[in-house]
């Protein structure tokens, strides 16, 4: 397999959908766990080259992740279950490739309403970066709830994304019963949230 890597303009308007998988009230955590989905290879590759400006670098891949944040082709976000199929089904296609969900936090009150279970928020990378590091332990608490305040225009509920998202996860539901009608409990689940199995060639 032969693959490639380039760096992009930052600048650019990329904003990453979160799907909103738990709310927490507590009184000293009001926070909303959000899932986002990404792209693992975990077999090694070769063959990759890196794009940086005029030069190509060749690399052997060893691990890969990256973020989903948009369907295949000029569309901006999943406006239907296809599209979102569609994507995981080129990116599976190869044996070393499959879809994983990871999570981050995002304060309550940075959500245009109240959050609820299943909605779809558009976060742009650079709130988004923050909450990374938030998860990751590189920021405290406070800095992150300060920044997040600071940044409150970066993010905005995505309608059809969320009526997108929830009929994917309906046909996964459907065709989980269908691969494993007395064996249920066997579908894949992250944390309430239905999840793809990965393939294997």
């Amino acid at each position: 397999m032969e693959g490639t890597s380039s760096f992009f303009n930052t600048d650019l308007n990329i904003s990453i959908p979160l799907l909103i998988d738990d709310v927490k009230n507590y009184h000293n955590f009001k926070m909303a766990r959000c899932t986002y989905f990404s792209i693992q290879c975990d077999v090694p590759s070769p063959n990759w080259q890196l794009g940086l400006g005029r030069l190509v670098v060749p690399f052997f891949l060893v691990g890969l992740s990256g973020i989903i944040f948009k369907p295949l082709g000029n569309r901006v976000i999943f406006s239907s279950h296809q599209l979102i199929e569609d994507l995981f089904n080129v990116i599976e296609e190869h044996p070393s490739f499959f879809i994983d969900t990871n999570d981050i936090w995002m304060p309550n009150n940075i959500f245009f309403n109240s959050p609820m279970r299943g909605q779809v928020y558009r976060v742009d990378y650079k709130l988004f970066m923050e909450a990374y590091l938030f998860r990751e332990e590189k920021i405290s608490k406070d800095k992150f709830i300060g920044l997040c305040e600071e940044m409150k225009g970066n993010i905005r509920y995505s309608e059809e994304e969320t009526v997108s998202f929830k009929h994917w996860g309906e046909l996964q539901i459907k065709e989980a019963k269908h691969l494993y009608p007395k064996n249920i409990e066997l579908e894949l689940k992250y944390r309430g949230m239905h999840t793809r199995r990965r393939k294997h060639g």
